[in-house]
């Protein structure tokens, strides 16, 4: 059975045409939900994952867990730090060097999202069985690169 999305056989047959056009959907209705309950989006979660998991970290190995460019992540965690989700504090030994952590705001936030949009992903991937999650799973972690950096989208 073949569905169509659009008219446009260049596009409807063009795997990252596709790919974008699932994550940007995916993106859209996620961050309306996050937005709405928590004024953060899907890439502040990240940030707040990754801090959740790391504990206390420089900001360039923030930007390093998140494949993301420097001023994507500097813009990233200005906005965390705005809402106190997060706090910084200069290295003493290396003034350049930012260090960031979770505050207890950012903690508590991090984890109702968390619940909050495992339901929103159980409801996006619902058209799939749980065999072609994990098979979708496993192919996207075989196309990523380890040294392709993201910039702003």
């Amino acid at each position: 059975m073949s569905i169509t999305i659009n008219d446009i056989p260049e596009l409807e047959n063009n795997m990252s045409f596709m790919m974008g056009l699932a994550y940007k959907q995916f993106r859209t209705l996620a961050n309306q939900v996050l937005a709405a309950e928590w004024d953060i989006t899907l890439e502040m979660l990240g940030a707040l994952r990754v801090l959740a998991h790391r504990g206390e970290i420089p900001q360039q190995a923030l930007a390093e867990a998140l494949h993301r460019e420097r001023s994507v992540t500097k813009r990233l965690v200005d906005n965390c730090i705005k809402r106190g989700l997060v706090v910084a504090r200069k290295s003493e030994t290396n003034k350049k060097a930012r260090y960031l952590a979770l505050t207890e705001q950012g903690q508590e936030t991090k984890t109702q999202a968390h619940q909050r949009l495992q339901a929103i992903v159980a409801d996006y991937y619902a058209p799939l069985s749980a065999d072609e999650q994990r098979l979708l799973l496993s192919l996207c972690k075989k196309l990523i690169k380890d040294d392709v950096i993201i910039g702003a989208d």
